[in-house]
């Protein structure tokens, strides 16, 4: 009589004997299997669906974006708005970034330490954050306005969403225009500048020139839906400006005082 070695079974004369292991795997309790974040596994998959002809063709022709449909090309006109917030923003950074490089050259003599002269300048001036809400209500009103006053004064009614959609992947092409405006701000600011007004007031006409094709505006509302458009979206500007311009003008009088 004999016994297998490994397993210990009994073996009969002439039988071809196969080892079961009955041993279970281990699960080492101490290292979970990590699981990506629901929201980052979201996003990818739609970037995955991007498609980079229809991207392309709303750079090349931004009137292409009133093709655009909310059950289907949602991602394009959220990323129109994206895209021009956040070249916006990016635009104010370089501007912030060469503001407290010309104020800390100008009193070059009186600055023991430049690289923290710059992070406490940084800090007492709050430009990016201020922009920012500059641009996010820009855009909201923008786009808002354009939906409300159309649908109210045009022949054809549009839902919100295929609005915004529309009007979000018309944004694309001016998100580009203020992240090269904002390049250009290291070559030289007064370039930049006017690239930053270029590309707003092109972004203002576009959008007018959508809204009127979109919404079929007849030409004797033209002008009422031009100026209430544009005298709104000014108003909106100066208020939100106005809310923090005073204090940019004494911060940046703190970093005199206080840094030279």
């Amino acid at each position: 009589m004999s016994f297998c070695t490994k397993c210990g079974t009994q073996l009969q004369p002439n039988e071809i004997h196969t080892c079961v292991s009955t041993e279970q795997p281990v699960v080492n309790a101490a290292s979970p299997t990590s699981t990506p974040s629901p929201i980052l596994t979201s996003a990818r998959d739609h970037l995955a669906h991007v498609d980079k002809h229809k991207i392309l063709n709303l750079l090349k022709n931004p009137m292409s974006a009133l093709q655009l449909r909310a059950e289907s090309d949602l991602l394009y006109g959220v990323l129109g708005l994206v895209v021009s917030l956040l070249g916006f923003v990016l635009w104010a950074w370089s501007f912030k970034h060469q503001l407290i490089k010309l104020m800390i050259l100008g009193f070059g003599s009186l600055i023991s330490d430049d690289k923290e002269s710059y992070r406490e300048a940084s800090e007492y001036l709050p430009i990016v954050n201020h922009m920012l809400l500059l641009g996010l209500i820009s855009l909201i009103v923008l786009v808002g306005i354009t939906f409300l006053l159309g649908n109210k004064m045009g022949l054809h009614k549009l839902h919100w969403k295929d609005s915004m959609v529309q009007l979000g992947g018309l944004q694309l092409i001016s998100g580009i225009g203020f992240i090269v405006a904002a390049l250009m701000m290291f070559i030289s600011i007064k370039l930049s500048f006017v690239l930053l007004f270029t590309t707003s007031l092109a972004a203002l006409v576009l959008t007018l020139v959508a809204g009127i094709e979109m919404f079929r505006i007849q030409r004797d509302r033209l002008a009422l839906f031009i100026g209430l458009t544009v005298l709104i979206q000014v108003c909106a500007i100066l208020v939100v400006f106005n809310s923090f311009g005073s204090e940019l003008v004494e911060e940046a009088q703190r970093i005199s005082r206080n840094l030279f």
